[in-house]
């Protein structure tokens, strides 16, 4: 039998008429049950009386959630002919239960300012009445500042019902649109009775962007080749990252005259282009001298950096006139010749000159390696000491005259003595001078030259051979190695 958030249960028996029911039955129990979502307590039922015909006594107690009404009937009651109907009236009523929602939420997380390290595991709980709903539980993920979420966080329920839960998020982006936090939202739907242990995993692993300091990370401009005398176009090109600021100005001297007062900031290109001109020059040499400031990265004027003041030549034509005399009658001197010329620009030039500083032994029929290692010249470092080897400086590819002399002694007659160049670690046969000794008991000497075309980095070297198995030496006396830039 249903009540307002109750029920109650109906209890019958067979008795036979003319007999005392109360000496098989002389109670009966029902039992009180709360709706879902409802509790009820015994000490707020009680009968109404007066107690109807029949009944004795009626008791509440608490079972449980439930509650058992016991009814003694009067003694003795015999059973008439007919069925006996016995009606009570209680008073009672149901209150609405208090459910509770309690579990935890974990982290599995990397690179992020949200939760911090020690907030995760943490516990939730909330409680409410059946079929009502309540946030339980907000989260928020932060990246940590210089990374976002290539892949977007979850927040997953590992142990319970996902069918009680609801659960939204709100994503924050930033100017170039990368995710860079996540604030997760629980609801909770209370069901009929009290859930625990229910467990909640965020899992969130932030990577890092890319974002590089806005500077200026270099420039290209021509100063391998001197400006020409009557003037040119050069263009200076900038590099950085879009908004750097540039500032460049170019002097010569002598005077002191700026060509170039300009400034600027790199755009998404990622370069800025200055066109310099320039002036003609007559019988002035000029060096020119750039400056370039702003936002420098920190690699410039470091050993392995540009500079921010490279410089350029210019040279003015000079001429030199020869008037002749003669004191005999008979001759008549011709007009003066003119010949013009442009200054020698050493900046071109490469030259270098090594020796050995003692005999060298080998055996023949092999390659050996010429060990020269005392310089008499070398203008650009380009000749190192320790492996014996000529490398093409940077800015300085170009044509080069190579030179080698060998001096031997103890090559048996009728043999060859031989010098060849290694070119970046290869037999250069077009470099090689062979010279067949026709006698034994002689040194002798004899040299190898040869013009190679090189290239920036190109290394040579000077290697000897004779064609006999015995043991040979090579003096330093006469034993050299030498080179010269001719020009591009």
């Amino acid at each position: 039998m249903a009540f307002d958030n109750f029920t109650v249960n109906v209890v019958s028996f067979t008795e036979t008429a003319g007999t005392d029911w109360t000496i098989a039955n002389p109670s009966v129990s029902l039992t009180i049950t709360p709706d879902a979502g409802y509790a009820i307590s015994a000490i707020n039922f009680s009968p109404i009386t007066p107690l109807p015909t029949y009944v004795n006594s009626v008791v509440f107690t608490q079972n449980g959630l439930n509650i058992d009404c016991v009814i003694t009937y009067t003694s003795p009651s015999v059973m008439p002919s007919v069925d006996v109907l016995i009606s009570l009236c209680i008073q009672g009523y149901a209150e609405p239960s208090a459910i509770v929602i309690s579990g935890v939420l974990k982290g599995n997380t990397s690179n992020v300012s949200i939760p911090a390290s020690g907030d995760l595991p943490r516990n939730y709980s909330g409680s409410g009445e059946w079929d009502t709903s309540l946030q339980v539980l907000t989260q928020a993920v932060t990246a940590s500042t210089g990374y976002y979420f290539a892949t977007l966080p979850v927040l997953s329920l590992s142990i319970g019902n996902l069918k009680n839960y609801t659960i939204t998020s709100v994503k924050t982006f930033d100017a170039q649109n990368r995710l860079i936090q996540v604030v997760f939202s629980v609801f909770y739907k209370f069901p009929e009775a009290t859930v625990t242990d229910d467990l909640f995993v965020l899992t969130a692993n932030a990577v890092q962007y890319y974002n590089p300091s806005v500077e200026i990370t270099g420039y290209q401009f021509n100063t391998q080749n001197v400006v020409a005398q009557g003037g040119e176009t050069r263009a200076f090109t900038i590099y950085g990252i879009e908004g750097a600021n540039w500032d460049l100005q170019c002097i010569y001297v002598p005077g002191n005259i700026n060509i170039v007062n300009t400034s600027g900031t790199i755009d998404a290109t990622g370069q800025a282009v200055v066109n310099v001109v320039f002036p003609a020059t007559t019988n002035v040499n000029r060096t020119y001298t750039f400056t370039l400031t702003g936002n420098l990265a920190s690699s410039f004027n470091t050993p392995n950096g540009q500079t921010t003041t490279p410089s350029i030549n210019q040279y003015g034509q000079a001429s030199l006139g020869l008037v002749f005399t003669t004191t005999l009658a008979h001759v008549t001197p011709g007009a003066a010749a003119v010949r013009y010329y442009l200054p020698y620009s050493a900046s071109q030039t490469v030259v270098y000159t090594v020796t050995a500083t003692s005999n060298q032994t080998f055996t023949g029929s092999t390659e050996v390696k010429v060990q020269a290692n005392v310089e008499s010249w070398d203008t650009d470092g380009a000749y190192d000491t320790s492996n014996y080897r000529f490398t093409v400086p940077t800015g300085k590819a170009g044509k080069y005259f190579i030179i080698g002399a060998a001096k031997f002694a103890g090559v048996p007659a009728d043999d060859y003595a031989r010098v060849r160049y290694y070119l970046n670690g290869s037999s250069e046969l077009l470099g090689e001078t062979r010279l067949h000794v026709s006698y034994t008991g002689s040194d002798f000497m004899f040299k190898a030259p040869h013009i190679f075309d090189l290239s920036v980095g190109d290394y040579l070297e000077m290697y000897i051979r004779t064609d006999d198995t015995g043991s040979n030496t090579l003096q330093e006396n006469g034993t050299y190695f030498a080179g010269y830039r001719l020009g591009a």
